[in-house]
């Protein structure tokens, strides 16, 4: 809890406490990508190593001139928070995009965009993307503050040797020695974060980061803080508003998570979304004169690739993508309206030129560097006990049952059978949001065909926040922010007008 006139934040009770086991884990496409590469302050800034009030030292971004009005400092956090005054820390990159009306400022804005992976304070250092991403009010009234969080950007980014996916184990396991080998390999890729990052990759999790976001506010010398999450940073923003509820102005909430969900009510809500979403694309290419399945079925389309995969992987881009592969970037293509274009032209490539390419390059990555961060930061955050290897088999036979077309692929799929065996036990207890009856008025944005956070989500979590209003929007695609659709547009206006002013019912 944090007191007035002091920063303090409260350590991790003992009870909560995880320690290592002994074997030791989004957003826009261009976020994910600007998140792959660390921006540092340039060598004239010191690194900021103190507590409590001490303002931050800006100075000019690398890889910016003198143009570009962002500045960059750093802020030495504690690896642990649950002994905060002691052993090693982590050194964050903070970026601030200056109010361009200083004299109609509001306040300061954080934000999340994603991922988990996002790097927020790299991604407002590009003066294209904080245009794009943030409407010219926003910009107007409010200092913008990016912080990358700790293991992703330019926060010391996570190192692991292994890669995040062994091709061997199947992801789908039907029986539980398919689910063992399965959690083995999870473990060996957890261990080879462990190995490359040291301790900070053990504490990854939405919690430390929340208390991270905390301290850069006490730095910045603000009493209260505005927030914007998106997707996965509305787990952020619930962990921050939990612990510091009386340091949030304004809140609003786009392609909300349901914390208070286990793994296998997500991966079942996932996989019955991704079904929906498949049938929204559909619908589309009956629609869609340019479509490149148009006058053809691309249900079958997909299972017929889907088996042709099963018995010979497909080539793609000089390699092969076995089904798994294929379906997982297909269920990521589905979350993002201005891509169904492309999906239907790789959909065409692979069924009727055997060539899988543009199907498993164009979706979101599931590999490298970004991914890696993805994974290791989630498996803190959803826990998936040692028993769900025995659980495993029984989840996939109930996801394929809801998402037939992509046999059970969604994101939340990849999470459960990427976690299971992680061996960093989760700090996270699902439950629903705990702030008080006063908080302030929060804003939660929901589109009626999200395949990654579904809509009823936001709805269970507006159910239990005071005060707070929900928002649907009738729209393909995972969050309102950024996408090309006019409702979309009308629900991140409301969003702005809400952070402008948190006073003023959104419109419905």
């Amino acid at each position: 809890m944090a007191f007035e006139g002091q920063h303090r934040v409260e350590p991790i009770p003992a009870r909560a406490r995880r320690t290592p086991s002994p074997r030791w884990r989004a957003a826009t496409v261009t976020a994910l990508a600007l998140a792959a590469s660390a921006v540092m302050v340039t060598p004239a800034a010191a690194h900021t190593t103190g507590a409590g009030e001490e303002p931050l030292r800006w100075e000019r971004c690398a890889n910016t001139d003198e143009r570009n009005p962002v500045r960059c400092a750093r802020v030495a956090a504690p690896v642990d928070w649950s002994v905060p005054r002691a052993g090693d820390t982590v050194d964050l990159l903070v970026a601030r995009l200056p109010a361009t009306s200083p004299e109609r400022r509001v306040g300061t804005l954080f934000f999340n965009p994603g991922g988990p992976g996002g790097a927020s304070g790299t991604m407002i250092t590009n003066p294209a993307v904080a245009s794009a991403y943030f409407p010219e009010e926003l910009r107007e009234r409010f200092d913008i503050v990016g912080v990358d969080p700790r293991g992703v950007g330019g926060s010391r980014f996570l190192r692991c040797d292994s890669p995040v996916n062994d091709p061997e184990p199947t992801r789908f396991p039907g029986d539980v020695p398919g689910a063992v080998r399965l959690a083995a390999a999870n473990a060996r890729f957890g261990v080879s974060c462990l190995r490359g990052t040291g301790p900070l990759a053990a504490h990854l999790d939405t919690g430390s980061v929340a208390r991270d976001m905390d301290l850069v506010r006490a730095r910045l010398g603000e009493e209260r803080i505005s927030f914007l999450g998106i997707s996965y940073g509305t787990m952020l923003a619930q962990s921050y508003a939990e612990l510091f509820p009386r340091r949030v102005r304004a809140l609003v909430l786009d392609g909300v998570v349901d914390r208070s969900l286990g793994w296998r009510q997500m991966t079942e809500d996932g996989a019955a979304a991704t079904e929906e979403g498949f049938a929204q694309f559909v619908a589309w290419c009956e629609r869609t004169e340019t479509c490149a399945v148009r006058g053809r079925d691309p249900r079958a389309l997909m299972r017929a690739v889907l088996d042709r995969a099963d018995r010979a992987p497909i080539p793609a881009d000089g390699r092969t993508a076995n089904a798994e592969e294929i379906a997982s970037a297909v269920s990521g293509w589905l979350g993002d309206p201005s891509a169904l274009p492309l999906l239907a032209r790789g959909l065409r490539e692979a069924a009727d030129s055997n060539d899988a390419t543009t199907l498993v390059r164009g979706s979101l990555a599931t590999t490298g560097p970004w991914y890696a961060a993805y994974r290791a930061i989630i498996c803190q955050d959803v826990p998936v006990p040692p028993h769900a290897v025995a659980e495993l088999p029984s989840a996939a036979e109930r996801a394929r049952r809801l998402g037939p077309t992509l046999r059970g692929a969604s994101e939340f799929w990849g999470v459960a059978s990427g976690c299971v065996g992680w061996p960093v036990p989760s700090r996270w207890q699902p439950h629903g949001w705990r702030v008080p009856t006063d908080f302030p008025p929060a804003l939660l944005l929901a589109g009626a065909h999200d395949v990654s956070t579904p809509a009823h989500w936001a709805e269970n979590v507006h159910r239990r926040i005071p005060n707070s209003r929900l928002l649907r929007w009738d729209g393909f695609g995972h969050s309102a922010w950024g996408v090309a659709d006019p409702e979309a547009a009308r629900a991140m206006a409301a969003g702005v007008r809400h952070l402008v002013d948190p006073t003023t019912p959104a419109a419905r």
